[in-house]
């Protein structure tokens, strides 16, 4: 019975270690990520009868800060389809990201954290892939364009273990320089592996 006592205390001794040592090599300084983040755009991965498709997908690197804040470099591919006689016409935009995320709230051992970041976002817009002509002979208005502009990002990550982290967030992006739609709201999950 003394033995078994004494085995519980070492047991619950060494979880405690591994507990406070994983709770604190989250969000150190000059930590590097890599995530990949894809989910739907404004009707959310609805396909619709017409074929419609609304959906993103990003690519994006991440460096943290003193203060558990970080920046986030990164590569996003946006498609939108817009149906004109049961046939979809997509508008797919091609942009780079330059963010910076701030938590909000987070749990004491930050297992979860809420965040809120702000992005500068440009690339190039292309509508029916550069074709204006339609089968039926009418003509596609709105041409290739760059586009330029920002997001606002609300994200939760949700640490799995020290590195690998679970990602779900809404972002709202504004970008302008085109004539088909200025705003979209991106719903998705990803992960990030932190690196170093």
């Amino acid at each position: 019975m003394y033995m078994q006592r004494i085995l519980f205390i070492l047991t619950v001794a060494v979880l405690s270690l591994f507990a406070g040592e994983a709770h604190a090599q989250r969000d150190l300084p000059g930590q590097t990520g890599i995530q990949f983040t894809s989910g739907g755009v404004n009707h959310f991965l609805s396909w619709k009868s017409g074929g419609e498709r609304h959906y993103f997908t990003s690519l994006a690197f991440t460096h943290s800060n003193r203060n558990r804040t970080y920046w986030l470099y990164g590569l996003d591919y946006q498609i939108k389809e817009y149906t004109y006689e049961n046939k979809a016409i997509p508008k797919a935009q091609f942009t780079g990201e330059l963010g910076y995320f701030i938590p909000v709230l987070s749990d004491k051992g930050r297992n979860v954290c809420f965040r809120i970041g702000l992005s500068v976002l440009g690339g190039f817009e292309t509508v029916n892939w550069g074709t204006s002509l339609l089968p039926d002979g009418a003509a596609v208005t709105n041409g290739d364009c760059f586009i330029y502009g920002g997001g606002l990002t609300a994200a939760f990550d949700v640490w799995l273990t020290d590195r690998i982290i679970l990602l779900m967030q809404v972002k709202e992006r504004a970008l302008f320089g085109t004539d088909a739609g200025n705003f979209h709201t991106q719903i998705g999950l990803g992960v990030r592996l932190i690196i170093n």
